[in-house]
């Protein structure tokens, strides 16, 4: 049985776009079609959009600040029940979801799934356990990149001691591809992300510890792994490294390894919280984290050069290079430069303090379903209510998990 029933508060067209005349609804539209029928491309293609989990498209042209008036409820589309009879953990959590390609990517209840998101229809389903069959799973990351759908998920057997697995499955077809252990002795899995040919994950676990791991996204071959007593089980990739925190009781640092070989590039002492960066991959940008005295602070994640610390932050939901947004405690939601770590502005948009943000095309999107002017904080519209569990925002739509097993489509129409 679903969870309590959605509110949607439904956005009008204009009266120009509905008569048919170059409203700024229907310019958008066409314009995102594109002349020759193409569709637009502005993917959001990991959990929290790339490898620093920035959670900012730059590149959504589609729906923006000035077409959001427009946005309407499109459509939902539902994951089955989970049917297996040998689960042991709870799986009915959706992961992701995905915009990209002109398609909608989620995981839930055991399955990994590619929908139309034109229609809602389904064009293939797969159960993730498919080669680990008996192993009840728990999900923690997707990717869709180089025709592959990258799945990070955990056994949940053991509460101390859970393995994680890196499964691929053909974005065409859905077949599987191949299927690792997060090593080849087995370890946790917390979070994983994909950067170019790569796949990097890591996690912690009572009795494992923790470990960061890199391996090949072509085949799973492994590359390199680390092990230490205990960790965050947090990883995000910039400039070209891998970074992690480590609480080794000795000596807990933030470090950072080079992503094709594993070899020290620098740390920094004490305990440390990974937060989020603003570009993933092998740029350089901006890295978050919570530093030993619990302030909030902006590195150089190149260096590990700590640039500036962010007044009042508790932590950083989204960042899109200009700006980082944030819980700042009593203040609501704050926006700080990324270039001095000044404060821009603060809101308080609802009643409820924000738990996952995004931003795309000058907005910035709420759990709770409202939307900010990305540079000033001034509420623009409410798209939904309710505290979504997953959002993601690409291709011209955005979606929102307000349901464990339900993801709800918004856009303008015709999308």
């Amino acid at each position: 049985m679903l969870a309590s029933r959605r509110r949607f508060i439904v956005l009008p067209v204009l009266a120009a776009a509905l008569a048919g005349g170059a409203g700024t609804a229907a310019t958008a539209s066409a314009a995102a079609s594109g002349s020759s029928g193409s569709t637009v491309s502005s993917p959001w293609t990991q959990t929290d959009f790339n490898s620093a989990h920035s959670r900012a498209n730059l590149s959504e042209q589609t729906v923006t600040r000035a077409t959001l008036p427009h946005v309407q409820y499109l459509r939902s589309v539902v994951t089955p029940l989970d049917d297996r009879a040998n689960r042991v953990c709870t799986l009915n959590a959706m992961v992701a979801p995905l915009l990209t390609g002109g398609s909608l990517y989620a995981v839930a209840n055991g399955r990994l799934t590619k929908y139309n998101p034109a229609t809602g229809h389904v064009i293939w389903r797969r159960h993730v356990s498919a080669g680990l069959e008996g192993t009840s799973l728990s999900f923690s990351g997707l990717s869709v990149a180089n025709g592959l759908v990258v799945v990070g998920e955990f056994g949940c057997g053991s509460v101390s001691d859970p393995n994680g697995f890196v499964q691929a499955y053909n974005s065409t077809t859905g077949a599987l591809m191949w299927s690792k252990p997060t090593t080849s002795t087995g370890g946790p899995l917390n979070q994983m992300v994909v950067s170019g040919a790569f796949v990097a994950a890591a996690g912690d676990s009572a009795g494992g510890g923790d470990v960061v791991s890199v391996r090949r996204l072509s085949d799973g071959a492994a590359i390199w792994h680390s092990f230490t007593d205990c960790g965050s089980g947090a990883v995000a990739v910039m400039a070209g490294l891998v970074v992690s925190a480590r609480c080794n009781p000795s000596s807990p640092a933030l470090v950072a390894y080079k992503l094709t070989t594993g070899a020290p590039a620098w740390s920094l002492p004490g305990a440390w919280i990974v937060q989020r960066g603003d570009h993933g991959g092998g740029t350089g940008g901006h890295l978050f984290a919570t530093n030993p005295a619990g302030a909030v602070v902006g590195i150089n994640p190149a260096t590990g050069q700590t640039l500036y610390t962010m007044t009042g932050a508790t932590n950083v939901m989204a960042a899109d290079g200009m700006r980082a947004y944030g819980d700042c405690g009593a203040l609501g939601v704050c926006a700080y430069s990324t270039a001095n770590g000044a404060r821009v502005w603060n809101a308080q948009p609802g009643t409820a303090p924000p738990v996952i943000a995004a931003e795309a095309g000058g907005v910035l999107y709420l759990d709770q379903g409202v939307a900010l002017n990305s540079a000033t904080g001034k509420t623009i519209e409410a798209l939904w209510s309710g505290g979504a569990s997953a959002l993601a925002i690409g291709d011209g739509r955005i979606a929102v998990v307000n349901d464990p097993r339900v993801i709800d489509l918004f856009g303008l129409h015709g999308f």
